[in-house]
């Protein structure tokens, strides 16, 4: 990921930035997690209310998600992939990636616009059809998906485009888990 690319919006005190935090601490309230949360990405405000009004301990990537990248901890039951998937120039390396790491779900956030309101900020605009291929080929299947609006400061709906956003944005919530591996159960023979 280029830095001066990957500046996301959600770093910033906006509306739109609390509007999507709000959202996503409600999301992982229904979902009554009681383990260690792994975000893929930097430390953001995101994870600051997360530990904040969650009680959640939450760790973060460290390093090039495109080519190589640590993480803190072994294993985790619970990853947040959240506004990172569309920075990256090679989303399907760092899915396959995490793949191995993960023993339960992985929640992914990205932007879902039409094409005319793409942002020249980021290298993937995935729409619902392209982010179903993407997970089938890392190895993962979809459990749930939500679209859920947000809000942009006033100001940002006084043009054409503003109105488009208005209209036509929102966020998709995915909850996905790896494909089960088919593990061959060896039997013993039965005794006479």
């Amino acid at each position: 990921m280029i830095p001066e690319v990957a500046q996301s919006p959600y770093q910033k005190n906006t509306r739109q930035a609390r509007c999507v935090r709000r959202q996503t601490v409600n999301y992982l309230k229904k979902l009554d997690l009681h383990c260690k949360i792994l975000d893929i990405g930097a430390r953001s405000p995101l994870s600051d209310a997360i530990e904040k009004e969650l009680g959640l301990k939450v760790v973060n990537t460290t390093g090039d998600l495109d080519y190589s990248f640590s993480v803190p901890v072994r294993g985790s039951n619970f990853i947040l992939y959240s506004h990172t998937i569309e920075h990256q120039f090679n989303p399907l390396f760092t899915l396959q990636e995490l793949r191995k790491r993960l023993y339960g779900s992985m929640l992914i956030i990205l932007p879902s616009r039409p094409k005319f309101l793409w942002s020249k900020g980021h290298y993937h605009e995935i729409d619902h059809y392209r982010i179903k291929l993407l997970l089938k080929r890392a190895g993962y299947r979809i459990v749930s998906y939500k679209r859920v609006k947000f809000w942009r400061d006033w100001w940002q709906y006084l043009s054409f485009r503003g109105i488009m956003r208005l209209l036509f944005e929102y966020n998709a919530y995915y909850l996905v888990k790896p494909f089960t591996r088919n593990i061959a159960v060896f039997e013993f023979p039965k005794s006479k």
